[in-house]
């Protein structure tokens, strides 16, 4: 997780270090070959290249409000599952709590099932960021495994879906009929769960376009290799200044700039991936799973 603007600057050169290097071979390559067989060999005009790398700009902040956007979308998912959570659980403590609302049934202790409840919960965030991070085997402790049994809880079956199924039959069942109030709004954080989990769904599911994404490669790439072709050599001060090696490091900056915005734009059209500019879904459910606990022991 990037938390500081130094730790954002190393990740970046990180990033930025392959193109570099690459920008580096070629653009020596290209200017070696030009000094070796002599000047002026490469008559691509300036012109071209200027709106050329003109369109791939646009092009490329195109692309990159679009990843941002997709970014984005999913932190607000998992904020909106922050939130749904915490008043959920809230109310599960509260609603239980007041013996009008509950049927008294034999055996039934408001108190465990507030905290079976709140366990399910907790095991249903759980579930949904192993389903994000594409973990299909999972493995329980002895308690969780107990309250899975208990609440007959199909681990064949989508987990994530089976844990809501049981919660809401859980308060369905639970609840006198002198509570629809209250039952009423319970069901629905329980619908709110259902869309948050869909929408986390579509985007995991969801490709950021790999023909788009191809297309752009392709073209960034086309035009860092002709970067050094439409620059070629720089005669300042004639043959003899020097000064025509600036033509390396303006080649090589030029290339890295382009390659590594277009990079960025990968990244960030893909937020559940794990990488650094994910969305920091492990630790938004950690912080979930406390705020959950701090309600279960009250």
């Amino acid at each position: 997780m990037i938390t500081t603007e130094k730790q954002g600057v190393l990740q970046l050169v990180k990033i930025a270090s392959p193109y570099l290097a690459f920008s580096c071979i070629y653009s020596l390559i290209i200017f070696g070959t030009e000094e070796y067989l002599g000047d002026q060999i490469y008559q691509i005009p300036t012109q071209i290249g200027s709106v050329f790398g003109l369109a791939i700009a646009f092009f490329l902040g195109f692309r990159m409000n679009s990843a941002y956007d997709r970014w984005w979308e999913a932190r607000k998912i998992f904020g909106e599952l922050t939130n749904n959570t915490r008043s959920f659980v809230t109310k599960i403590y509260v609603y239980y709590g007041n013996e009008y609302n509950i049927l008294k049934l034999p055996n039934h202790s408001d108190h465990k099932k507030t905290d079976d409840l709140i366990s399910l919960m907790i095991e249903y965030v759980r579930q949904l960021k192993r389903e994000m991070h594409n973990q299909t085997e999972t493995t329980f402790d002895e308690a969780t495994n107990e309250l899975l049994i208990r609440y007959r809880i199909d681990l064949n079956n989508k987990v994530s879906n089976e844990l809501l199924v049981a919660i809401t039959h859980a308060i369905e069942c639970d609840f006198s009929p002198k509570a629809t109030i209250e039952k009423n709004d319970l069901m629905q954080h329980i619908n709110r769960f259902y869309e948050i989990q869909g929408k986390a769904e579509r985007i995991k599911n969801t490709p950021f376009l790999m023909i788009y994404s191809a297309f752009t490669r392709i073209i960034v790439t086309v035009y860092v290799l002709l970067i050094p072709l439409f620059i070629g050599d720089i005669d300042l001060g004639g043959e003899k200044s020097g000064l025509e090696l600036l033509a390396i490091p303006i080649m090589v900056t030029i290339s890295t700039i382009f390659l590594t915005v277009n990079q960025l734009a990968n990244l960030f059209g893909e937020p559940f991936s794990g990488n650094v500019t994910s969305v920091t879904i492990d630790q938004i459910c950690q912080t979930i799973e406390s705020n959950c606990m701090e309600i279960k022991r009250k």
